[in-house]
């Protein structure tokens, strides 16, 4: 029984003498970190600076000795500002290497094209236009394809209502043309006339009093989101039909682009 003991104490005294020689490497899963000689020895190879840089970025570990000593000797090997400045504080390059590669936070309320948008659940939605037809002497007329006479016109949109109705809180979004303003649209009330809707426009502008249809026009407030973006401040609207008017060319005519971005507003 005690040579059995002997034996067994023996083995166990063996065993914790080689674990006290193997290499620790299984604590820190095998990585080797880097050090001022991995350094010096990538750029007598003659790597380029970005290479040697990229690498200290992705470096599992670094155990970098920056001490006056240190940096005497990689000067001496003539390693570059650049890395050192890496080298003395690795965990900042790493950091601004990742927000420079993260991309910038789009704004949501900022549109990639031109044109009107409303606001549907934090997403910005297209308003379709519609096509506008000018009365002109009797005659209806496409602006497309046809001037407008000085003075009066009455503009036409088939059709009974809007394809969009909305509430009064509802919230529009404009990206204007280069070179024109949010001031140049116009939000007009729209007369409702059976089969189609209808307001009255001159070349130049709205009607108003002596024309007799300052009724179409609504003032709006606006904020400027970014630029040529617009956020609308709609007035209180009544029930009804109504239409954002993009401007016109540069003649003046509010009317030229032959559309309007019409909605109705529902109680």
């Amino acid at each position: 029984m005690n040579r059995r003991i002997s034996k067994v104490a023996i083995l166990l005294c063996t065993l914790v003498a080689w674990a006290g020689i193997l290499p620790a490497g299984g604590q820190d899963g095998g990585k080797k970190k880097m050090t001022n000689q991995d350094v010096m020895d990538m750029f007598s190879m003659g790597l380029g600076e970005d290479v040697i840089l990229e690498k200290i970025r992705t470096a599992p570990e670094t155990d970098f000795a920056t001490d006056l000593e240190a940096l005497k000797a990689l000067k001496a090997a003539h390693v570059s500002d650049p890395v050192i400045r890496t080298m003395i504080n690795p965990k900042a390059a790493a950091a601004a290497t990742a927000s420079a590669a993260a991309p910038a936070a789009a704004n949501p309320d900022v549109p990639e094209d031109i044109g009107v948008y409303i606001k549907v659940r934090g997403k910005l939605v297209d308003v379709t236009p519609e096509v506008v037809g000018w009365k002109t002497g009797g005659a209806l007329k496409s602006f497309a394809t046809n001037g407008l006479t000085k003075g009066h016109v009455n503009g036409t949109i088939q059709g009974p209502k809007s394809a969009l109705q909305i509430a009064t809180n509802a919230e529009f979004i404009i990206k204007c043309p280069e070179g024109t303003g949010v001031t140049e649209y116009q939000l007009l009330r729209l007369d409702m006339k059976g089969d189609r809707r209808e307001f009255r426009s001159v070349t130049g502008g709205i009607i108003h009093s002596s024309g007799g249809a300052e009724k179409n026009a609504e003032k709006f407030d606006y904020e400027k989101v970014a630029p040529r973006v617009f956020r609308l401040k709609l007035p209180p609207l009544k029930k009804g039909e109504f239409g954002i008017l993009p401007p016109g060319s540069t003649s003046g005519n509010v009317a030229s682009s032959g559309k309007m971005y019409t909605f109705g507003v529902i109680e």
